[in-house]
């Protein structure tokens, strides 16, 4: 009979890519529930999924609002349901989280449940805002008592220790990737551009907009979710540049088998969001490189976040100022070497793969669930 990994473990992931996560605990953990949760612009998809020694064994709706009070609410009553529903109480559990909101009343969920926490902190929000600020204070008052607390990126882990940790059970945990091998013949898609996530006043759209009014034999994909109000400036910027024809927008998510086959229709993906240290992208991982060099897509990026070494290292797309000069250089250069590029996808491709990337730096867990770990 297989041993698994892990035993019981509770992960929180999103229906948009977040380094194969989820992949990864169900091939892993004997008993696995896996929130999958939407932003608030979004909340019809929240599901918890039920996985039995790697089997999808139950599928449960979470219905969410859009109200900012009731969302969390309801979140954390979904949470507390979860625990009590699906894991025994004289078994350890583990919940892998980036949301703090899970460690309210943490006290009298240890009475309960044989409980412990991996805190996955993905993002660090800098204090430009009331809410910001009391957010990023929240995190730090849990971060304090969680034994288990990785970071996703240097950045953010410099900003939760006040220096870099590297320890076995704290530590920069970047997100892993599986090759998903996509063929696309270049010659026809040499000209189209991908974008995927969500659409935020930070993810240099404006200035794409610019360059493909410039130049108009480019075609861009926009495949993420904004607010009705931010769509509609998106919408109106397009209109009035004269690009509706080389903009395909549709407010919405693709996934999987969907998200895959509009990637044969394009060359490269890009990333470029702003470099000051006012983002919340110049600390992390941000999930969409990693999600274009999946379906071996070259990336063009600017100069931040703890992923951009590592693109210039294998060789794996151009880390550019984001300037519309700056990305037409960068998009002829890919185009003149595309093949070199792919072989910079794969090595890079190869360095996270996420099976042996986290079975090395979840090593603790195992150890955790094994009565291994000192």
């Amino acid at each position: 009979m297989r041993e698994f990994r892990y035993k019981n473990i509770l992960l929180y992931t999103t229906h948009q890519w977040c380094g194969n996560t989820e992949e990864y605990f169900v091939r892993n953990t004997e008993k696995l529930a896996v929130f999958l949760l939407m932003p608030r612009i979004q909340t019809k998809d929240n599901i918890l999924r039920i996985y039995q020694k790697g089997k999808l064994v139950k599928t449960e709706e979470t219905p969410l609002t859009a109200n900012f009070f009731l969302y969390y609410f309801l979140w954390y009553y979904h949470y507390v349901a979860a625990i009590f529903k699906h894991f025994p109480r004289n078994e350890k559990l583990i919940v892998v989280t980036a949301h703090p909101y899970v460690f309210f009343a943490m006290t009298l969920q240890k009475l309960f449940r044989k409980i412990d926490y991996v805190y996955w902190i993905a993002d660090y929000y800098p204090p430009i805002n009331l809410t910001m600020i009391l957010y990023e204070k929240l995190k730090k008052f849990y971060h304090k008592g969680i034994k288990y607390k990785v970071y996703l990126g240097d950045g953010v882990n410099k900003i939760m220790n006040n220096t870099l940790v590297n320890t076995e059970t704290s530590k920069t945990i970047l997100w892993g990737v599986k090759s998903k091998n996509i063929k696309r013949n270049f010659q026809k898609v040499k000209k189209t551009i991908l974008f995927v996530g969500v659409i935020r006043p930070n993810v240099g759209l404006e200035m794409v907009y610019e360059f493909l009014k410039k130049y108009r034999d480019y075609k861009l994909h926009i495949i993420g979710v904004c607010d009705e109000d931010l769509y509609k400036k998106h919408l109106s910027i397009i209109n009035d540049y004269g690009i509706n024809k080389q903009v395909h927008f549709p407010n919405k998510f693709y996934f999987d088998d969907e998200l895959n086959k509009l990637s044969e229709e394009c060359f490269v993906g890009i990333a470029l969001y702003d470099t000051n240290n006012t983002s919340t992208i110049y600390y992390a991982d941000p999930g969409k490189v990693k999600a274009y060099t999946e379906m071996s897509l070259p990336v063009i990026m600017t100069k931040t976040s703890s992923i951009a070494p590592y693109l210039i290292e294998f060789g794996a797309g151009e880390v550019i100022d984001r300037n519309p000069d700056e990305f037409l250089k960068a998009l002829k250069k890919i185009e003149k070497n595309y093949k070199k590029y792919i072989e910079g996808i794969e090595k890079f491709n190869d360095y996270f793969y996420y099976e042996r990337y986290y079975n090395e730096n979840f090593e603790f867990l195992h150890k955790t669930f094994y009565n291994k770990l000192t």
